[in-house]
Protein backbone atom coordinates (compact mmCIF):
# COMPACT_ATOMS: atom_id res chain seq x y z
CA UNK A 1 0.00 0.00 0.00
CA UNK A 2 2.79 2.66 0.86
CA UNK A 3 4.13 1.90 -2.41
CA UNK A 4 1.08 3.08 -4.16
CA UNK A 5 0.99 5.81 -2.24
CA UNK A 6 4.55 6.70 -3.39
CA UNK A 7 3.55 6.19 -7.12
CA UNK A 8 0.27 8.58 -6.31
CA UNK A 9 2.72 10.93 -4.68
CA UNK A 10 5.36 10.98 -7.70
CA UNK A 11 2.52 11.31 -9.97
CA UNK A 12 0.94 14.37 -8.16
CA UNK A 13 4.39 16.05 -7.49
CA UNK A 14 4.96 16.19 -11.43
CA UNK A 15 1.86 17.66 -12.03
CA UNK A 16 2.52 20.12 -9.62
CA UNK A 17 5.70 20.54 -11.41
CA UNK A 18 4.38 21.76 -14.50
CA UNK A 19 1.68 22.89 -13.29
CA UNK A 20 1.54 26.30 -15.39
CA UNK A 21 2.09 24.77 -18.39
CA UNK A 22 0.05 21.84 -18.29
CA UNK A 23 -3.10 21.53 -20.86
CA UNK A 24 -5.94 19.47 -20.70
CA UNK A 25 -4.85 16.30 -21.84
CA UNK A 26 -1.94 16.47 -18.96
CA UNK A 27 -4.67 16.88 -16.51
CA UNK A 28 -6.96 14.33 -18.03
CA UNK A 29 -4.21 11.88 -17.98
CA UNK A 30 -3.28 12.53 -14.47
CA UNK A 31 -6.89 12.11 -13.89
CA UNK A 32 -6.92 8.51 -15.69
CA UNK A 33 -3.90 7.53 -13.77
CA UNK A 34 -5.01 8.59 -10.56
CA UNK A 35 -7.74 6.67 -10.33
CA UNK A 36 -6.36 3.65 -11.22
CA UNK A 37 -3.97 4.27 -8.26
CA UNK A 38 -6.87 4.84 -5.92
CA UNK A 39 -9.03 1.90 -7.42
CA UNK A 40 -5.99 -0.50 -6.48
CA UNK A 41 -5.62 0.90 -2.92
CA UNK A 42 -9.71 0.64 -2.37
CA UNK A 43 -8.97 -3.31 -2.88
CA UNK A 44 -6.06 -3.46 -0.14
CA UNK A 45 -6.58 -4.15 3.40
CA UNK A 46 -4.13 -2.58 5.99
CA UNK A 47 -3.20 -3.94 8.84
CA UNK A 48 -3.93 -0.97 12.01
CA UNK A 49 -0.16 -1.14 12.62
CA UNK A 50 0.72 0.77 9.18
CA UNK A 51 -2.13 2.94 9.38
CA UNK A 52 -0.11 6.44 11.22
CA UNK A 53 2.92 5.61 8.53
CA UNK A 54 0.17 5.78 6.19
CA UNK A 55 -1.87 8.74 7.50
CA UNK A 56 1.09 10.83 7.16
CA UNK A 57 1.56 10.41 3.38
CA UNK A 58 -2.18 10.44 2.78
CA UNK A 59 -1.55 14.08 4.40
CA UNK A 60 1.17 14.60 1.96
CA UNK A 61 -0.96 13.82 -0.94
CA UNK A 62 -3.63 15.71 -0.13
CA UNK A 63 -1.57 18.68 0.57
CA UNK A 64 0.10 18.17 -3.03
CA UNK A 65 -3.27 17.81 -4.17
CA UNK A 66 -4.90 20.70 -2.79
CA UNK A 67 -2.70 22.96 -5.21
CA UNK A 68 -4.09 21.11 -8.39
CA UNK A 69 -7.50 21.54 -7.16
CA UNK A 70 -6.73 25.05 -6.93
CA UNK A 71 -5.19 25.20 -10.27
CA UNK A 72 -8.06 23.23 -11.66
CA UNK A 73 -10.03 25.90 -10.53
CA UNK A 74 -8.77 28.85 -11.71
CA UNK A 75 -8.78 27.52 -15.10
CA UNK A 76 -12.67 26.35 -15.07
CA UNK A 77 -13.13 30.00 -13.74
CA UNK A 78 -11.02 31.30 -16.48
CA UNK A 79 -13.04 29.14 -19.39
CA UNK A 80 -16.32 30.31 -17.72
CA UNK A 81 -15.07 33.78 -18.31
CA UNK A 82 -13.84 33.34 -21.59
CA UNK A 83 -17.83 31.23 -22.46
CA UNK A 84 -19.65 34.16 -20.46
CA UNK A 85 -17.89 36.43 -23.02
CA UNK A 86 -18.89 34.84 -26.12
CA UNK A 87 -22.83 33.84 -25.19
CA UNK A 88 -22.99 37.61 -24.00
CA UNK A 89 -21.65 38.40 -27.92
CA UNK A 90 -24.28 35.75 -29.39
CA UNK A 91 -26.83 37.84 -27.23
CA UNK A 92 -25.69 41.17 -28.26
CA UNK A 93 -25.94 39.77 -31.92
CA UNK A 94 -28.84 38.49 -31.67
CA UNK A 95 -30.69 41.76 -30.57
CA UNK A 96 -28.51 43.79 -33.25
CA UNK A 97 -30.27 41.30 -36.03
CA UNK A 98 -33.87 41.64 -34.33
CA UNK A 99 -33.39 45.06 -33.97
CA UNK A 100 -32.72 45.47 -37.56
CA UNK A 101 -35.16 43.20 -39.34
CA UNK A 102 -32.84 39.93 -39.28
CA UNK A 103 -31.42 40.50 -42.91
CA UNK A 104 -35.24 41.74 -44.62
CA UNK A 105 -33.61 44.27 -46.70
CA UNK A 106 -36.44 47.52 -47.22
CA UNK A 107 -34.70 48.02 -50.86
CA UNK A 108 -35.60 46.47 -53.95
CA UNK A 109 -34.45 47.00 -57.32
CA UNK A 110 -36.31 49.18 -59.32
CA UNK A 111 -35.10 48.23 -62.68
CA UNK A 112 -37.06 45.16 -62.68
Amino acid sequence: MEALLQRLILLSSNLVERLDSADLKQFDEYMRQREELFLELEQLVVPAEQMAVLRLEADRLISIESVIVARMVTLRDEARQQWDKIQQGRRSQARYDSAYGGGDSLFFDARR
